[in-house]
């Protein structure tokens, strides 16, 4: 499988289809074609469904959309050329019983596109294989693409099999951010939250992780110039990352590490709430993170962090209620708490 790594526009050098300035000199650093190719190589290979001939060459952001739409498509066919020759098949797909003279859609040939294989040590080629397998076993969501092209990589090498190659959980919008953080460059996307509002989004990623099977990432949100986390399966459509970037020295990502109280569109209020005397400090700190300012007195455990949607608070205390967790402040939390509260007893007496 193809590496889904690649230049951002900053990194991009000058070849000979160049830009030329106001005064007709060319622009060095700068390969119009080039970077045509890369916009469509990326959003094809981050789309979730095939994007129709209409949506590539009308849509000027990719380096298409110039008016002249059987230009356009001509163009779309020498870069689908180069990007074969590069080992990247571009695929047609046509719906079942669709007509000759119906649009077409297209899409990466993953079947059939490979990448050269990279350096590594015969040595070494079998302790990674293993570990990797393994890894991509337990249907790893972040991490599951460059995983499984750096496993596709050590078996051309070493003439390993890859008929018992675990599945790879191969998800277009994860390769998508991926790309972006492995190559350090902003990425523009279309993200749907948990209300079904769509938003573009522009976010410098810092990091990625997962959380019960679903992947995230946290990173700059140009929109809110705060360090946000966003959910990988509500990107919409993702661009071609450019403008480069450099992760802040003091970031850590175990410190993003999110509740589900984290996704709201909205400023976080400080939430606080107790703990029993008698809990464990081990388990506090545990169900804590790390986030937040935990404080212990004779009283018990005080936890205090920052909150952005207050109903799943109330539903993450109601979770660990056993573990003798309670509300504290603000007023809005307890409220949210006790609506929880009066639900649960509703349905549990017409049950």
């Amino acid at each position: 499988m193809a590496s889904n790594t690649f230049p951002c526009e900053d990194s991009m050098t000058a070849s000979d289809t160049t830009v030329t300035n106001k005064n007709g000199a060319p622009e060095p650093g700068f390969d119009k074609t080039a970077q045509r190719i890369l916009n469509l190589f990326f959003v094809l290979n981050s789309s979730p469904e095939p994007l129709t001939t209409e949506q590539i060459v009308l849509d000027s952001d990719l380096g298409y959309g110039s008016g002249n739409i059987d230009s356009d498509k001509r163009k779309f066919r020498r870069d689908r050329e180069k990007l074969l020759e590069r080992g990247i098949t571009i695929k047609e797909v046509r719906a079942a019983g669709a007509q000759e003279t119906e649009e077409s859609a297209w899409t990466i040939d993953r079947e059939h596109t490979f990448a050269a294989g990279g350096l590594i040590t015969a040595d070494d080629a079998d302790i990674l294989l293993d570990a990797i397998d393994q890894t991509l076993a337990t249907g790893s969501a972040a991490f599951a693409t460059p995983l499984a092209d750096i496993r596709s990589k050590i078996a051309y090498l070493t003439g390993a099999s890859t008929a018992e190659e675990p599945p790879a959980r191969r998800l277009p919008a994860v390769a998508a951010v991926w790309s972006a953080f492995a190559e350090r460059c902003a990425l523009r996307f279309l993200y749907q939250n948990g209300h079904g509002e769509q938003k573009e989004r522009t976010v410098c990623v810092y990091g990625m992780f997962e959380h019960e099977g679903v992947a995230y990432f946290c990173g700059l949100d140009n929109a809110t110039d705060e360090i946000r986390t966003f959910r990988c399966d509500r990107i919409v459509r993702a661009w071609r990352p450019s403008k480069a970037y450099s992760i802040p020295a003091d970031f850590n990502l175990n410190d993003r590490l999110f509740f589900e109280f984290d996704f709201a569109d909205c400023k976080p209020v400080m939430a606080t709430f107790s703990f029993a005397p008698q809990a464990q400090a081990d388990m506090v700190s545990g169900l804590t993170r790390g986030r937040g300012e935990l404080t212990h007195t004779e009283e018990g455990w005080t936890w205090t962090v920052g909150v952005r949607d207050l109903n799943a608070a109330a539903s993450f205390c109601m979770e660990h209620a056993m573990d003798g967790m309670r509300p504290v402040a603000p007023d809005a939390l307890k409220l949210a708490w006790n609506h929880l509260i009066e639900r649960t007893v509703h349905e549990h007496a017409r049950a």
